[in-house]
């Protein structure tokens, strides 16, 4: 027989609305207490209630750091409802959207990355039928499956007999058969195609055979071929560090020594450069400032350090560009005007002579150096040379707002480290305009030349990348602050971000002349700890790194380099690394004459020391 005990469960009854009463009696208090020693006792502006299936902890950030950084960047106070589960705000209704939007970003990739890692786990059931392709579709699909099958039939041995054949074989042993027709041959799926030969691998021979119906076809085929091989080949001749570096110096007018000094202090230094750095800088000793006879100086400084400059110049740009002549990447030729910054150098601070410094000093592959394109901390001291240029014919579109954004991206494989990208966006009115996203960028040349007479520098610089795909995406939205606002994802990190505003020119009908302001922000250490989503502007972020630099190249570097990024596998571009390096005299003839003008500008001056104000 079981007994039911009526009374204990009016107790438990009334025990239950009891302790009810308690509690809200006690979360009464605190609520007063809370009110009585907050500075903000009205109540809040905004409410932003956190969505009940998102972790409190994910929203917040570690230790609120996105409450933190929405703050900060929306000029808002916020505090967080422990009980009611939500974000307090208190500020002007402009600053109160934009926080609102910042926190539904940040929730909308929580809830995406649920999504994503619940799809992962998610099995396989019962789902609705997929619909029906249209007719446009079904004959898309039918040409890519035709070419899979070409390409596919095209590995093969012919089932017939073909009258035209050819073979290549790698001489270089050393080289993964990978890296020249790629993992699973899709450097040479595209010339089977274009050419309709039969081509494959035969591993035991280390060699590419060819087959085909036509004698021009197997002919193009095989060439192709060869230039991939050429293409990893030259490749690996370029010195992995820094590619090839020279420091020279121009024969100067006077008979200078060179003392290896501190640098001035309105020079901003390279955005790379770590500790302390050497600059060059003339001296002159008294009897040689007075004395007017040229034979002086030829005694002092016989060789002729002109004519071997034009020497090592030439034999460099021909073997750079002989290297990259088979890239399919994009190339970038460039002169800049600045300062030699030595980071590796000679503990001999004495004076050196011109030659000794160009034969034991400059030549010595030891010498390490970064580059300064500063010339000016302030754009007054470029107006001068901005008159100059604007009584000249002026470069169509002179004006750019252009942002360069170095990223780190999510590795493809678990256990590789994220790889480097940068994107270069410019702005036209406001709006987005051209793009380009690149990865794998390479210094293959570096031509340092140090200019006594102009107490300035100039850089030849011969840069390579690899142009990513951006057909599937791209920025979109208006440009409306006049300064870039980011976010971090998953996926892509910013590491840094330069703002560029130039003007150009033309010059002597060839030579496109850049004035350039940069602002460089370095968001490693600051913003690289942020969480996704939170907004990062970066007019709120004055950089310190504000300078002013001159660039000049020819549009017809830009023009015969610019084929190389659309390059088909195997291809070659039209231009001829013989025709370029062919100029080089006429080009530092050029160069000179623009140091010239950039004198007498007051753009550069030179620091010429007197000897016995050293002593």
């Amino acid at each position: 027989m079981v007994y039911h005990n009526n009374s204990l469960n009016d107790n438990n009854v009334f025990y239950e609305e009891e302790e009810a009463r308690e509690w809200k009696q006690l979360r009464s208090q605190q609520r007063n207490d809370e009110c009585a020693t907050s500075p903000f006792r009205r109540m809040p502006d905004e409410v932003w209630l956190i969505p009940p299936n998102i972790d409190v902890k994910l929203v917040l950030g570690d230790r609120k750091i996105n409450m933190s950084r929405i703050e900060e960047s929306t000029n808002t106070h916020m505090s967080y409802n422990d009980t009611e589960g939500q974000i307090e705000m208190w500020g002007t209704r402009r600053d109160l959207d934009q926080a609102l939007m910042q926190w539904n970003t940040i929730a909308m990739n929580i809830h995406d990355d649920q999504i994503k890692s619940r799809s992962a786990r998610k099995v396989k059931g019962w789902a609705r039928p997929e619909k029906a392709l249209t007719e446009k579709q079904v004959k898309k699909l039918q040409r890519r499956e035709a070419r899979e099958k070409e390409g596919q039939d095209l590995k093969c041995f012919p089932k017939i007999d073909l009258p035209f054949s050819s073979h290549f074989y790698f001489p270089d042993h050393e080289i993964p058969i990978s890296r020249i027709i790629g993992e699973k041959d899709e450097f040479l799926d595209p010339i089977r195609v274009q050419t309709k030969c039969y081509m494959w691998y035969e591993p035991q021979n280390h060699m590419v055979r060819v087959i085909g119906d036509n004698e021009d076809s197997v002919y193009e085929a095989i060439s192709r071929v060869k230039n991939l091989y050429l293409k990893v080949f030259f490749a690996r001749s370029i010195p992995i560090k820094r590619g090839w570096v020279y420091h020279m110096i121009e024969q100067p007018r006077m008979p200078y020594k060179v003392k290896i000094t501190d640098p001035p202090s309105w020079l901003i230094p390279p955005y790379d450069i770590v500790g302390f750095f050497k600059v060059f800088e003339p001296v002159i000793e008294e009897q040689s400032a007075t004395s007017t006879n040229t034979e002086i100086f030829e005694s002092a400084f016989n060789a002729n350090v002109h004519t071997e400059n034009l020497k090592r110049i030439e034999e460099a740009l021909l073997r750079t560009l002989q290297t990259v002549y088979l890239f399919d990447e994009e190339i970038k030729l460039r002169v800049r005007f600045g300062q030699i910054c030595l980071t590796y150098f000679p503990k001999d601070m004495s004076l050196w002579s011109i030659d000794r410094l160009n034969n034991l000093v400059l030549k010595d592959t030891r010498l390490q150096s970064k580059f300064a394109t500063c010339l000016a901390t302030d754009f007054n001291q470029l107006k001068k040379l901005e008159e100059y240029f604007s009584s000249n014919q002026v470069w169509d579109g002179s004006c750019s707002h252009e942002f360069k954004i170095r990223a780190l991206r999510r590795p493809v494989r678990f256990d590789e480290q994220r790889w480097a990208c940068t994107f270069d966006v410019s702005f036209r009115n406001g709006k987005i305009g051209l793009w380009n996203a690149v990865a794998d960028e390479k210094n293959v040349l570096e031509i340092n030349m140090a200019c006594l007479d102009y107490g300035s520098s100039w850089r030849l610089s011969l840069k390579t990348a690899k142009r990513l795909s951006i057909d599937k995406f791209g920025p979109q939205g208006l440009f409306s602050t006049k300064s870039l606002i980011y976010t971090n994802t998953e996926d892509v990190i910013d590491t840094s971000v330069c703002e560029k505003h130039k003007e150009k020119f033309l010059w002597k009908e060839h030579f496109i002349i850049e004035i350039t302001r940069y602002e460089y922000w370095n968001c490693e250490g600051k913003f690289l700890n942020v969480s996704p989503g939170v907004e990062i502007p970066l007019q709120r972020e004055p950089s310190e790194n504000v300078s002013f630099g001159v660039t000049l190249y020819k549009k017809s570097w830009d023009d015969d380099f610019s084929a190389n990024g659309n390059l088909n596998s195997g291809e070659v571009p039209e231009w001829y690394p013989d025709d370029m390096s062919n100029g080089v005299k006429q080009m530092l003839s050029d160069i000179n004459e623009f140091l010239k003008i950039l004198q007498d500008s007051n753009v550069i001056k030179p620091n010429i020391l007197n000897y016995e104000s050293l002593n």
